[in-house]
């Protein structure tokens, strides 16, 4: 349960700004929730195996709006990581779709975004996370855990959500966005090339991975904490064909858990993506790098070991190709779309939606929309940038 449990206290770091947003103005929740969101269960496609790990349907919440420009967007919850971590999972939200609520609630996960102009107005797809393997998995086997039968099944739920949401009216979009935040931000990185070849040519895509630009990088003692877990992943979902085929091909098979990072995937990725990360993330700073502090409160020792991987993390977003755009400051955070950097946030003066909206604008249009924010100093602000 390490992951959720992670994946929390993030989200606990940033009630206590949500609050404060609330309180002094509370116009972009009443917003976020404007529209009629509509729960949809996927239940007709349970008979070709697509179901949560627990075996229930999958499904997501749709807020109607302009029918030719759409976002998906993936919730986040990090992964599953043995058997009986995926048979705890299974019985929350984040593995069954039994005890999901009847509208969309989330004020954490893209709720700034989809009430920025011009995406205020747009039709959105809240996709639930229910498989444990950022959609990847395509396990025919199911697995008995102490009597629990458990499914990894969750490349045959992104084909029932494209499918779906298809035949309510994507098919005649003429842009979406398909996006994500966390464990949704790597499935961002993992499927945006398969959804551009899965809907018609006429809908143009674009990607947005909001965090889970991770590194293949060892914990400060050393430990793989992270690439251990998707080495398992990998094998146990049977997630060879939920992964980029060119970065399969490139690693091959025996290595094929290292397209399960952001840093890897993205360099296959051909259809345009915006990479929004922090250098300092909150998530990776546990989950990977084994530290349980802050950039700006960690001890001499932590803080370099932190800002060395920052500096790793700079490298790697040099290795990107030019058609991707990047934001990736020195705030700490984590799924940054729906909290309070994504209004505030600046690099070289551009405010982080400001950056965004500019290459969706181009990159939509056609255009090259090649737009980059990368903080170059370490722990802090550049200069008279803001967090």
């Amino acid at each position: 349960y390490i992951y959720i449990y992670i994946y929390n206290l993030v989200k606990m770091r940033v009630a206590f700004v949500v609050v404060f947003a609330l309180i002094v103005d509370n116009a972009w929740f009443t917003q976020a929730q404007t529209g009629n969101w509509t729960k949809i269960l996927m239940t007709d496609a349970v008979n070709k195996g697509a179901v949560c790990l627990d075996g229930s349907p999958g499904g997501f919440y749709i807020r109607h709006g302009d029918p030719d420009n759409w976002i998906i967007f993936h919730q986040g919850g990090g992964w599953c990581s043995s058997p009986s971590n995926c048979a705890d999972r299974a019985n929350s939200t984040l593995g069954s779709s039994k005890k999901w609520p009847s509208t969309y609630t989330d004020t954490y996960e893209g709720s700034h975004l989809f009430v920025t102009p011009p995406f205020d107005k747009f039709t959105v797809v809240y996709a639930m996370y229910c498989d444990g393997g950022s959609w990847s998995a395509d396990n025919e086997t199911t697995q008995n855990v102490d009597g629990q039968v458990i499914y990894y099944r969750g490349r045959r739920l992104l084909n029932a959500l494209l499918d779906t949401t298809l035949s309510m009216g994507l098919a005649s979009a003429k842009n979406l966005l398909y996006a994500g935040c966390s464990a949704g931000g790597l499935t961002a990185y993992l499927h945006t090339d398969y959804v551009a070849s899965y809907v018609p040519k006429t809908v143009k895509v674009l990607g947005l991975a909001d965090a889970m630009f991770s590194l293949e990088h060892n914990s400060i003692d050393n430990i793989p904490l992270f690439p251990s877990r998707m080495q398992w992943g990998f094998t146990a979902w049977n997630s060879s064909e939920g992964v980029h085929p060119d970065c399969l091909k490139n690693y091959g098979f025996a290595n094929g858990y290292k397209c399960m990072f952001g840093e890897n995937a993205v360099r296959f990725v051909q259809t345009p993506m915006f990479i929004l990360n922090s250098k300092y993330d909150t998530w990776q700073e546990k989950a990977i790098l084994g530290l349980n502090c802050s950039i700006t409160d960690c001890d001499p020792k932590q803080q370099e070991f932190f800002v060395t991987y920052g500096h790793a993390m700079v490298q790697a977003l040099g290795q990107v190709p030019s058609r991707h755009s990047i934001f990736v400051g020195n705030c700490p955070a984590h799924c940054q779309t729906g909290i309070s950097n994504w209004d505030n946030t600046t690099i070289d003066g551009t405010r982080m939606k400001e950056a965004f909206v500019a290459w969706y604008n181009m990159a939509s249009r056609g255009s090259s929309g090649n737009v980059r924010h990368i903080a170059e100093c370490d722990s802090k602000p550049c200069g008279s940038d803001v967090c």
